[in-house]
């Protein structure tokens, strides 16, 4: 471990460094895909004059197959450029969020998204158009639209849901109205929110930021918790009726659109476009719901370990064994990460060896920069991978989760053509929290201090807790705000309060006393939520990498190869027929079940090991 290389990220008084700062090894190369920005405005410009002839294709897709495929053709083409146009923009922004003229060309390039969509809008519309029986006879006539049968089947089961051309054009037009809510939370909480200063544990005043305010959530220090919670949801609070009016214009946003395409709901609307019947999603809700005496029986742990009574929210992130805490630096997460990725086979190992080296990750916090972490890439650029080190063990794991995505990116688009190179978050989740598995198990068995493995199983426990049970928590904070848009309801910071505080009781128990000032805010902080639906994927997604991981560590080449496979086979299924070919079936209620009984095993190992 090198404990002092994190310093050097940052400025005197505490603030992040400026960019130009940060070494050039812990910054991605978005230079890979284009030298610079006069290379983008060429495409840029290339791309926006093509789009005419696009929408002249329209009318043209009956005529004959080699017509039909040339249109695909083409329409790939153009979306294929235009990934490149929206990530290199997005990357740029995302570096410094200050900077302006980054920003507009960001917004350009959204723009550029929604002006495209408005010239193939049309497309599908005509494909339904075409009897079943012709499509075959097309088909058949033109052998390059073999690869496609997926693609028209995704097509044709979305016809109940795909309006007349001339309605499409009109929604594909509201597409950029459609994102202002999201857009104006992702302004005021990545470049405009300013958080103040706390007294850090060795006593310095430092520029309260969100990745330093997830590390001090973790501090054995419980003063330092304590303002660090206060003053973030304050900042957050001071801004709440604003905040619930943006939230209530997003949920109305989706109501609108999902009444247009004629779904019963919110929810089917947003799940539709993956195939994931709405019952997986109230499956995850009833089962969680079935079982959280489990989540009530941790808190109650972490009370009677932690010796804090009362047992406040700001408690709930601290460690049970702050002693046996352990991180590493960058550089060695990298080289842990390689040896517990080495059940996935050495090639796997090669391409992560090989991103890490080649200018995919952006490592370290600076002013400005975007906060969290994602992996981001297409069909045609590295998948890249933002992250904001603060030297704790969750960065390592954060890393491993994006890791996982960019190289489920990195096999897609090696093992598909581009029609079924990328793939859905209902899959996407699995890859990320496979490779999260992955690193816990390496860890506890190269781990032997006793500390260090209590550590390790309340760590495991936390990452259930987060991942699973706050998740769903999330989920069903979603479904009850869209029940309450179909009704006509207009949200309202109260309204919003109220009901996410009946939901942190219900999910963490009476052993948890909840400020009722500040508790009920969280609701107004967290960017999921203009995701629509996303978070349930999160918990699904860990139930499948826990029966998978399982699978390839305790068997042999043949299971390795069935994961890899679920990785290979990008969008090319149904994300629930791409679970089961590694032989897990998400339909059923088993894989949840399962991982609400590792939940209590793990509670278990914890009590055995502190019995005297």
């Amino acid at each position: 471990m090198h404990p002092n290389r994190h310093a050097t990220t940052e400025a005197a008084g505490g603030s992040p460094l400026e960019r130009d700062l940060v070494e050039a090894r812990y910054k991605w190369q978005p230079e890979l895909i284009y030298a610079d920005w006069p290379a983008w405005e060429r495409d840029f410009a290339q791309l926006q004059a093509r789009l005419p002839d696009l929408a002249a294709l329209q009318g043209t897709l009956a005529g004959s197959g080699a017509a039909l495929l040339a249109a695909i053709d083409a329409i790939h083409d153009a979306r294929r450029g235009l990934e490149r146009l929206l990530i290199f923009a997005n990357l740029r922004s995302d570096e410094d969020t200050r900077v302006g003229e980054n920003t507009a060309r960001k917004g350009r390039a959204a723009s550029l998204s929604v002006n495209y969509a408005e010239a193939v809008s049309w497309f599908e519309s005509e494909v339904l158009d075409i009897a079943p029986e012709a499509l075959a006879a097309l088909v058949a006539a033109e052998p390059g639209l073999a690869t496609y049968a997926h693609f028209f089947d995704n097509i044709h089961r979305g016809r109940a849901h795909t309006l007349p051309a001339e309605q499409e054009a009109l929604l594909a037009g509201a597409g950029l109205m459609a994102r202002g809510a999201s857009q104006v939370f992702n302004a005021f909480d990545n470049a405009d929110l300013k958080l103040g200063e706390v007294t850090d544990e060795e006593g310095r005043r430092v520029t309260l930021t969100k990745a330093r305010h997830q590390k001090f959530m973790k501090s054995p220090d419980r003063r330092l918790r304590q303002e660090s919670y206060e003053i973030f949801l304050d900042a957050y609070g001071g801004l709440k009726n604003t905040l619930a009016a943006n939230l209530d214009a997003n949920v109305k946003n989706h109501v609108f659109f999902a009444q247009a395409r004629r779904h019963d709901s919110a929810l089917e609307a947003a799940l539709h476009p993956d195939g994931v019947p709405p019952g997986v999603f109230h499956a995850l809700i009833e089962t969680v719901d079935a079982n959280k005496a489990v989540i009530h029986r941790y808190t109650a742990l972490k009370k009677r370990v932690l010796k804090l009574d009362p047992l406040h929210e700001y408690d709930l992130a601290a460690p049970l064994f702050a002693d046996g805490e352990f991180n590493f630096d960058y550089d060695d997460a990298c080289g842990m990460l390689l040896e517990a990725f080495a059940p996935l086979g050495p090639k796997y190992v090669d391409a992560v060896r090989g991103g890490i080296g080649g200018g995919w990750i952006d490592v370290h916090e600076n002013a400005g920069k975007r906060s969290g972490g994602y992996s981001s890439g297409s069909y045609d650029t590295a998948p890249y991978i933002l992250l904001n080190w603060s030297g704790q063990l969750g960065d390592t794991f954060t890393l491993a989760h994006e890791l996982g995505h960019s190289l489920h990116t990195w096999l897609a688009s090696r093992h598909q053509p581009y029609v079924y190179g990328d793939y859905p978050i209902f899959t996407a989740e699995v890859a990320s929290t496979f490779n999260e598995l992955l690193t816990m198990d390496h860890l506890l068995r190269t781990t032997t201090d006793p500390r260090r493995r209590l550590y390790l199983l309340d760590y495991h426990l936390s990452q259930i807790n987060n991942t699973v049970f706050r998740q769903t928590m999330f989920a069903e904070f979603e479904l009850r705000v869209h029940q309450l848009g179909e009704q006509g309801e207009t949200l309202t910071a109260e309204s919003l309060n109220a009901l996410y505080l009946e939901l942190l009781v219900k999910y963490w128990g009476p052993e948890v006393v909840f400020d009722p000032l500040r508790s009920p805010l969280t609701w107004s902080r967290i960017p999921h939520f203009f995701y629509n639906f996303y978070v349930y994927q999160y918990a699904t997604a860990y139930s499948a990498a826990v029966a998978l991981s399982r699978k390839v560590l305790a068997g042999g080449p043949d299971d390795r190869e069935q994961y890899l496979d679920i990785l290979r086979s990008g969008c090319s299924r149904y994300p629930v027929e791409t679970i089961r070919l590694g032989g897990v079936d998400l339909a059923s209620p088993g894989p949840m079940q399962d991982v609400i009984t590792l939940f209590g095993e793990l509670v278990d190992q914890v009590e055995s090991l502190l019995e005297p």
